[in-house]
């Protein structure tokens, strides 16, 4: 995560870098002057060196008296001092743009070698549990925001974070939305969350969005701007919290309302191909497998959805299985099925 700070302290110590030669440059100014000073007019090493500051500040002399060799000094000092201490700035400025414009590079770079990632459209408090979620199931992130100071907190946490606006092409371009497996819109306005899904779904028709809506009138909005699904964070967290209190095992298992990971129940959404060998496969078979597994349901390939399979069922090409579990057994399945699609909760 500090890969990045790593990278600039390594810069400054390069005696090649920009900078240190502008700060070579600088110090070799006010040496000299502070010497000349000090040679032609015998004063003082701090009067030589402040008189050095007056000159290439050019705030002004004092009531200072000086010989005509001094005078001269001080004439090459203006000019060739100033000078230099201004080159000096502007490499100083000219790197740290240039070095702004890397960083943005190397992000873009890192997301075109991406590919079946997740696009996290928002860096708010939303958007960070998103991406932790998709972070502690190994699944590869880009994030876009238009806030520079939230893309590079979260360039120091290691995320690839690109600095745009989700609603223009470019911005989802440069995350590698043709190569992506979903997207997530998850600002704080519904109105730039509507665009998101516009966007995204004009560049990618097929990918999966996930939309946040603030304002439950906004839901149906979002849908039609093609977001698969829509998610209320207010309503989900009232849910939440009515259910700890009617339910409070359920909520335990449910949501892992004490924060225990070994009792919160997780979810898993497996595709079914030919390819992976597991078409054909009845649920009997699985649960001989895998008995601790809890088999919610099948969709196949046409969106229909058969509620908790009977052993008998079988799956089929395109089909997908819904299953639920403890983390220790989910990762067996994950194993047995090296293709599996990602955490639903």
């Amino acid at each position: 995560m500090s890969q990045y700070r790593t990278q600039s302290k390594r810069f400054l110590l390069r005696l090649d870098s920009p900078i240190a030669r502008a700060l070579v440059l600088c110090i070799s100014v006010l040496t000299i002057g502070t010497l000349g000073f000090t040679w032609i007019e015998h004063w003082g090493v701090w009067d030589s060196f402040f008189f050095t500051l007056y000159t290439l500040t050019t705030v002004g002399y004092d009531d200072h008296e000086m010989s005509i060799t001094g005078q001269r000094f001080a004439a090459f000092l203006m000019i060739g001092g100033i000078g230099s201490v201004s080159y000096a700035l502007s490499q100083i400025v000219q790197y740290a743009a240039t070095n702004a414009i890397d960083t943005e590079k190397r992000m873009i770079t890192k997301a075109n070698k991406l590919s079946n990632h997740c696009i996290v459209c928002g860096l708010g408090r939303t958007g960070l549990h998103v991406i932790q979620r998709l972070d502690e199931q190994g699944i590869p992130i880009v994030a876009i925001d238009r806030d520079e100071k939230l893309v590079k907190q979260a360039r120091d946490r290691g995320i690839i974070a690109i600095i745009g606006d989700a609603s223009h092409d470019k911005a989802f371009h440069d995350a590698g939305i043709l190569r992506a497996y979903a997207v997530a819109a998850a600002t704080s306005s519904d109105a730039a969350n509507v665009m998101i899904c516009l966007t995204a779904r004009a560049l990618a028709p097929e990918i999966i969005i996930s939309a946040r809506a603030e304002d439950e009138d906004s839901i149906n909005k979002l849908t039609r701007a093609g977001a698969t699904s829509v998610i209320s964070p207010t309503r989900y967290g009232g849910e939440g919290i009515a259910d700890s209190m009617l339910r409070p095992s359920v909520a335990e298992v449910v949501y892992g309302s004490h924060h225990e990971g070994d009792k919160k129940l997780h979810f898993r959404e497996i595709p079914i191909t030919n390819e992976n060998n597991r078409a054909g496969l009845s649920i009997s078979d699985l649960i001989q497998n895998f008995p601790s597994i809890a088999y919610i349901a099948s969709r196949n390939a046409n969106g229909q959805y058969n509620m908790r399979p009977g052993t008998e069922h079988v799956l089929l090409d395109g089909d997908y299985l819904l299953i639920a579990g403890q983390n220790q057994d989910l990762a067996a399945v994950e194993r047995y099925f090296p293709e599996y699609q990602k955490t639903a909760a």
